[in-house]
């Protein structure tokens, strides 16, 4: 019980930062930051994250964490013992700065001084859809961040939820790609038919007629969870083959989040995106049907 409450919580707390900036910091931990920036200064030791989402981060001192900024960059001048991501911005090391994590830069790339130093592994990932002055996605609007956003925000929340589901997807939604894209072409295809006659059927009785308004409510929703739970697997899937060997306690998060910004940047690419688009939508059914939403496949008892 107290663990959905802390769900339900985070989730207002979430979306409540849509309509206001703000930031706070926990106990000299972590400092969080809504179209905001975060900085520590040169002589100050914080000893935990630093994120800062529709904002930058700014590492003069020293932290103990990670850094991570959404939608803005993360500049380094002191020293952070952890990773640092930077999606849709740049991560800039400057001289003297020194990163013991690992560093990935997505959109922006990484920007490293010549004094600077970073000891783990480095990703250097630059949108894929710039070549030299022509761009195939259009400018990104506030109301893209703001849709990602909201996306992100309910998508940790199944993570927090359900982890060792996700877990599960996560891990077979790289298996089989053929199989799991047959069966969610094959449900896309057949979902408004088979609908329509699962209401013909049920109106021929008075019970069934009662069963429409349900079946109108419940099978929407239960198609667009499997498809929103096939999209995080698939974009942590794809945010851990971005970022490599990206470990700690928020990796999961970050690998969503970068695997996920991915995802919705390709659908604002015009005709190709949306058709690209379709087609991961298919693929994220049929995982999430052929996974049965992650559920634990149960060994058969084995004769004695």
């Amino acid at each position: 019980m107290n663990f959905k409450r802390m769900a339900a919580v985070l989730c207002l707390l979430m979306l409540a930062a849509m309509l206001c900036a703000f930031a706070w910091t926990t106990d000299n931990r972590d400092k969080v930051a809504f179209f905001k920036d975060v900085v520590v200064p040169g002589d100050v030791t914080n000893n935990g994250d630093a994120v800062a989402i529709f904002g930058n981060v700014t590492v003069d001192g020293t932290l103990r964490g990670d850094a991570v900024a959404v939608f803005g960059s993360v500049t380094v001048r002191g020293a952070i013992d952890g990773d640092v991501v930077a999606v849709l911005g740049t991560v800039r090391v400057k001289d003297r700065g020194v990163i013991s994590g690992d560093t990935v830069g997505v959109g922006g790339g990484v920007e490293k001084g010549p004094n600077a130093i970073i000891r783990g592994e480095i990703a250097d990932v630059s949108t894929p859809f710039s070549f030299g002055r022509h761009e195939l996605i259009p400018r990104v609007g506030f109301g893209d961040m703001l849709g990602l956003f909201v996306i992100y925000a309910f998508a940790c929340l199944v993570v927090l939820i359900a982890p060792d589901r996700v877990r599960l997807m996560t891990a077979a939604v790289r298996e089989k790609t053929g199989k799991k894209l047959a069966i969610g072409t094959a449900v896309l295809l057949l979902y408004f038919p088979a609908f329509a006659v699962a209401c013909v059927l049920l109106a021929i009785t008075i019970v069934g007629i009662l069963l429409i308004p349900f079946v109108a409510v419940a099978a929407p929703i239960a198609f667009f969870v499997a498809v929103f739970m096939g999209f995080i697997a698939m974009s942590i899937a794809l945010g851990h083959r971005i970022t490599g060997n990206l470990e700690g306690r928020h990796s999961v998060y970050i690998h969503l989040l970068v695997g996920g910004t991915v995802l919705y940047v390709i659908k604002l690419v015009p005709i190709l995106g949306a058709l690209t688009y379709l087609a991961l939508a298919a693929y994220a059914l049929g995982a999430a049907i052929d996974t049965r939403l992650g559920a634990p496949v149960r060994k058969q008892a084995q004769n004695a």
